[in-house]
């Protein structure tokens, strides 16, 4: 038997049923079970809804024109402590308003396999991808890359938990399971899923967290909306990519779609764009203040018209904040993804200072060139080691010895994470070797030498103070892994020749 299973806090019960009053769903059939009632809700007297396509071929139609019915339920158990929902149909998209945003992934923490991850869905904190689904083969182990946070998983169940659970299982802020049992033992079952939620984790995940409303997320709301105004890339309509419900993927199709507020009304278009919002809002002179309550009506073949606001429709990222909005809701990483983070930066090799190079006075150009005294080949400014068909000049790195190859910056955070980006870009080429005539890989490190302004050098990496600079420094040491090249790091203390003078955290 699969079943897709919401966790609803107590609070939010009535709300919900409140809610099943109002879509007209029915309560057909209620029982007891080992302390649990169980109310099995269903949309009984559904009305039936046009399909866009037969209005089209309408003359190709004799007698009454077809139209769609499409039923679903919602079965609620519930006992003193805790209340589930099990999902058939499309009741997902109205369980989803009032259930536990964290439940799916944290019962994957406690059952499912991390060495046999089949899908993973995440959005994404760092670079250009925002949002992401992979595909894995059988037997992958579970890899988070820097500014991940899982959504989803899709894996093979542990051993432990498969006489309970089934063999796989899909998480995500409901579960899907596969348990061999009859609808006689749902209460069984439930006991095993509540045992289960209370175990230990057996891996960590890095996972939004739901923020309340504050004066912060007000700040936040504001800045989106600067952010509509200006119609920039940093915000876009969630259907243009894909949306996760539970654990279902939901993403758009033969969608009509139009803007309205009070009285205001736009046509109908076939697409979402911020250009297209922009528009509406300038045509009817909406004040900034209303503009997360313009109201997004969908038109689909398969579902009554209905309608979000601009605030629900909208997914948004502030990078250097690792915030967002989805959903209608404000999230945050949560501790998970900073613990993953310095351990995966903790696991590149600190390469030892030399003693006279722990604190560096002056300015990298004469830094470069005084590393000659220790074996070094200064290659600051050296055209040559790259060299690309279009003739765009490429400084690969500023020092090698031996087998290492190292890229120095001198500064604050801000300052350091642009030689990670310069190093992930000579990376790139490296690995793609397209329009270069020239290219020198004889080395097996790369080393990046952060000459860091601090008052006090960290002794390991996570204790660089700047998440921003951490998930650089990941991404390249990813990017030197997948190239077979091995990631290194050394930290020198920038030193202040005015010893009077304060030195910021980075």
């Amino acid at each position: 038997m699969k079943l897709n299973i919401f966790k609803i806090p107590k609070d939010k019960v009535a709300n919900l049923k409140d809610k099943f009053e109002l879509l007209g769903l029915k309560n057909i059939n209620s029982t007891e079970q080992n302390g649990w009632k169980a109310d099995f809700y269903f949309s009984k007297d559904i009305d039936p809804i046009q399909i866009p396509w037969v209005t089209t071929y309408k003359d190709f139609f004799t007698g009454d024109k077809p139209e769609n019915k499409i039923f679903y339920c919602a079965y609620i158990w519930k006992n003193e402590k805790y209340c589930f929902a099990l999902s058939y149909g499309k009741s997902h998209f109205y369980l989803r308003q009032f259930c536990d945003h964290d439940f799916g992934i944290h019962i994957a923490k406690r059952i499912a396999n991390q060495k046999d991850i089949r899908q993973k869905s995440s959005k994404k904190f760092a670079g250009k991808k925002k949002k992401e689904i992979k595909s894995y083969t059988k037997n992958s182990q579970l890899d988070i890359e820097s500014g991940e946070s899982i959504d989803y998983l899709q894996s093979s169940i542990s051993k432990d938990f498969i006489k309970d659970f089934g063999k796989s299982g899909k998480f995500g802020s409901s579960s899907l399971l596969s348990p061999i049992i009859e609808k006689e033992t749902l209460a069984v079952f439930l006991e095993s899923i509540i045992k289960a939620y209370e175990l230990p984790e057996l891996f960590k995940l890095p996972r939004t967290v739901i923020l309340d409303a504050t004066p912060i997320t007000e700040g936040y709301e504001n800045k989106l909306v600067e952010e509509i105004i200006s119609a920039r890339e940093g915000t876009d309509f969630t259907s243009n990519s894909h949306e996760l419900i539970g654990i279902d993927f939901i993403f758009s199709g033969q969608e009509k779609y139009k803007f309205s507020l009070d009285s205001y009304a736009s046509g109908e278009f076939e697409d979402l764009s911020i250009d297209k919002l922009k528009a509406f809002i300038l045509t009817h002179s909406i004040s900034k203040e209303q503009i997360l309550n313009i109201r997004v009506h969908i038109i689909k073949e398969d579902a009554k018209p209905f309608s979000k606001t601009v605030k629900e429709s909208i997914d948004y990222i502030i990078d250097d904040q690792n915030v967002l909005l989805t959903q209608g809701k404000w999230m945050k990483f949560n501790e998970d993804y900073i613990d993953q983070l310095n351990e995966y930066i903790d696991s590149i090799d600190l390469e030892e200072v030399e003693n006279d190079l722990l604190e560096i006075t002056g300015v990298e150009d004469d830094f470069n060139e005084n590393l000659k005294k220790h074996g070094y080949t200064n290659a600051d400014k050296n055209f040559s080691i790259i060299k690309v068909k279009a003739g765009t000049l490429i400084e690969a790195w500023d020092s090698k010895k031996g087998e290492t190859v190292y890229a120095v910056k001198f500064g604050t955070a801000q300052k350091l994470g642009y030689v990670c980006d310069q190093a992930n870009n000579t990376l790139e080429l490296i690995s793609k070797k397209a329009n270069i005539k020239k290219v020198d890989t004889n080395f097996k490190n790369y080393c990046i030498w952060l000459v860091i302004q601090n008052k006090n050098l960290p002794k390991k990496i996570s204790g660089i103070n700047s998440i921003i600079l951490k998930q650089k420094i990941e991404s390249w040491a990813r990017k030197c892994f997948e190239l077979g090249i091995n990631p290194k790091i050394k930290m020198s203390k920038l030193m202040n020749e005015n010893k009077k003078a304060k030195i910021p955290s980075p």
